[in-house]
This record gives structure tokens, sequence and C-alpha cells, in this order.
């Protein structure tokens, strides 16, 4: 069985949290606290070889961690349906027009 790890021993540990993991395409792009506040963290690799990755790294409130957790359970919900077979890729709410939430959460998010 899995060792459980405590939030509190953790934070004490220099560990921050992580608010949500949108992706991971070259790198991880996620939302997670910097300091103890939410930032936007993005990585990626632009074919660097053996150097250290970079990131991108940026500000953001705990409202907008809210609508991109919102979007993203929009999607897990979706991909269990993937997954398990019952709705194919077409069906993807990034899409468009084919969830009203989802389209309009990418509104809201897109100046972030």
């Amino acid at each position: 069985m899995g060792e459980t790890w405590d939030e509190q021993q953790l934070s004490a540990d220099g560990f921050e949290r992580l608010y949500v993991e949108l992706e991971w395409y070259d790198g991880p792009r996620a939302v997670a606290d910097i300091d103890g506040k939410p930032h936007y963290f993005h990585g990626y690799d632009q074919y660097l070889g053996d150097e250290a990755d970079e990131y991108r790294v940026w500000p953001t409130s705990l409202a907008v961690v809210e609508l991109e957790r919102e979007q993203r359970a929009i999607f897990v919900r979706w991909n269990e349906r993937y997954e398990a077979g019952t709705v194919g890729p077409e069906s993807h709410p990034g899409h468009g027009g084919i969830d009203a939430r989802y389209d309009e959460l990418d509104v809201l998010l897109a100046p972030q």
C-alpha cells in the first residue's frame, strides 16, 4: 500500500499546492502556488538537449483557479466516457459547440 502524505508536512518540507494539471505537452501546464499564491505554470521543451527545462510562470487569482478546475472537471467526465468507449473523439468538449459551459469557460479563461 502506498504511503499517505500529510499536507501540513509537505508544506513544511517546501512543497506547494497544485490546483489543477491542465495538460502535459512539451512539459507540464498547470496552476499551482508559488510563494503561496496561484500562478500558471507552463513548461516547455524547445529541443534543448541536456539543458534544464524552461518554464513560463505568471500570476493568477483564486477565482480563475476555480474556473480552470471547473473546465478540467468537464474534460475529465468526457475522458472517462471516451476511455469507456461510449463516446468518440468528435464529442470532445474542446471542439466547441458541444458543451455550452466548457465554451463559456474558454471565453472567460482566454485572457489568462
